[in-house]
């Protein structure tokens, strides 16, 4: 189904100003169809405001955008109507209702007033077999579907639209790694079909996979731009950060102390009777697949979710399970994996996200010190390296990777006995990454264990002192670092068998 001409998506000295915020400065770079344009940047460099104006958000405040020599209509949806539609990060499916439904959002096919069943049941159809889910039932509820498939029902539903150029942001993000490789071959053949792909993620690996060109954004400008062969991950870093970012996870070997955190027997929803311990300095890392309960055992550690037995303890301390604020009172801190739903108070200003929970410091006699307030939001932001326009800005307003520092600030300015770190880095540049995990073995250095996951194995591996892997909610190996073994760990995650002889209170032989 391959275009009969090549679609032209033109950027011309794009600018965008708010107030006296200049985030987008002369950018230009042109779509074509048949081809994959990568678009990168560091959080905050400007990519979101670009693909809002893209997309019909915002207008530019100046340049010219045009497709096909057509300006760029001024409205979302005459945008769509132009043949540009957008696959935001966040799922934009309405869980109630079915799969055709959601694929025909907005555009059900109707005459004198009476949808035209066969004709809807037709066009969603043809738009799942185009990104290989024509053969699940049209009347499934989209909520019984997995996260890789309601992803790509949304790219259905821009194909149905007749989407001559799409916009992906960050489409993997949230997906496991088995599906990653789905999504990828479905892009690349939309690419065969004639589309114009604009791809923005910060995984750099997919960018020199399957794009054509890329496009760097820096501080609201057009820093490089070429041909994917042209660079390579240190010249795209270099492109990225204006520096060599010769590590992303800067892994500092350190002192490890007694046992701080122990964990015995811990039955919970998503964890069967798991033993796990974690040390004065130490950095464990919990691997295992999309389900196999590395964010259940975080959160029933945490307080966040009930336990129905088993036993907490901090230093030897018994820790009442169950309750946030108990655990907090022990010194067990959590950063939770959806930090805009559980980490933060989006409409909050930055300078409170960083106290909400301990007052200490910026209060009197139960008042607050609002003075005291913005001198510890602007002395932490310095530190962590904040990007804002000022501390009162609503935290919401921030790009991902910034929202992440205010949540990794707020745990580590707290010296927790125990931090747990659910998926730290995701949907955050290379950059920040490096940053959020020099704060993390900071943390680590001065005595706190630390537990980190994520759904990114080679991240775990990168940075923690030993691991733990779990497999539909139990734990079936515990390796040192020394004994890392990248294929082996992944066979162990996938539900293989462990060798003969390994026994759970030690280290695995590989």
């Amino acid at each position: 189904m391959k275009s009969n001409s090549i679609t032209r998506l033109s950027l011309e000295g794009v600018s965008k100003t708010f107030g006296t915020n200049t985030v987008l400065e002369d950018v230009g770079f042109v779509l074509e169809g048949g081809q994959i344009t990568g678009l990168v940047g560091e959080n905050g460099a400007g990519k979101s405001t670009l693909i809002r104006t893209l997309s019909g958000a915002i207008e530019p405040t100046a340049g010219e955008i045009t497709i096909d020599g057509a300006p760029l209509p001024r409205s979302a949806k005459a945008v769509i109507d132009a043949g540009i539609s957008v696959i935001y990060q966040e799922l934009t499916d309405i869980p109630d209702m079915s799969l055709l439904e959601n694929v025909l959002l907005g555009n059900l096919e109707s005459r004198a007033g009476v949808k035209s069943r066969a004709a809807n049941r037709r066009r969603a159809q043809a738009g799942l077999e185009r990104v290989g889910l024509g053969g699940i039932d049209l009347g499934t509820p989209i909520r019984d579907l997995t996260i890789a498939q309601r992803q790509l029902a949304e790219i259905a539903r821009c194909l149905v639209r007749d989407a001559r150029v799409l916009i992906l942001d960050e489409p993997t993000s949230s997906l496991p790694e088995a599906d990653v490789e789905t999504l990828l071959n479905v892009v690349t053949a939309l690419r065969a079909e004639g589309i114009a792909i604009l791809y923005v993620t910060h995984h750099l690996d997919e960018l020199f996979r399957i794009s054509d060109r890329l496009v760097v954004l820096r501080d609201g400008r057009k820093v490089a731009e070429g041909e994917t062969s042209d660079f390579d991950e240190k010249s795209l870093v270099r492109a990225m950060l204006a520096k060599d970012l010769e590590q992303a996870y800067p892994y500092r070997a350190r002192a490890v102390g007694s046992i701080v955190l122990q964990v015995d027997d811990l039955v919970a929803a998503g964890s069967n009777g798991n033993s796990i311990v974690a040390r004065a300095g130490e950095v464990v890392g919990l691997v295992g697949l999309a389900g196999a309960g590395r964010t259940e055992l975080m959160r029933a550690i945490s307080g966040a979710n009930n336990v129905s037995s088993g036993s907490i303890s901090i230093n030897d301390e018994a820790v009442r399970t169950g309750s946030l604020a108990r655990a907090s009172r022990a010194g067990i801190l959590y950063a939770p994996e959806d930090r805009k739903r559980d980490g933060l108070v989006l409409d909050g200003s930055i300078e409170s996200n960083l106290v909400y929970g301990d007052y200490r410091g910026v209060s009197r006699w139960g008042f607050l010190d609002f003075r005291a307030l913005a001198r510890n939001a602007r002395d932490v932001a310095k530190r962590y390296q904040v990007r804002m326009s000022s501390t009162a800005q609503a935290v919401g307003e921030l790009s991902g990777g910034n929202q992440q520092k205010v949540v990794v600030a707020r745990i580590s300015e707290r010296d927790p006995s125990v931090a747990l770190f659910d998926d730290p880095t995701r949907g955050v540049d290379v950059g920040a990454k490096a940053g959020i995990y020099e704060r993390i073995f900071d943390l680590a250095e001065r005595g706190t264990a630390v537990l980190v996951c994520s759904s990114d194995t080679d991240e775990v591996l990168a940075v923690a002192d030993r691991i733990y892997v779990l497999v539909s909610g139990s734990i079936v190996a515990e390796i040192s670092r020394d004994d890392f073994e990248r294929e082996h760990i992944l066979h162990l995650s996938a539900g293989g068998n462990a060798m003969s002889g390994n026994a759970m209170n030690g280290t695995l032989p590989l």
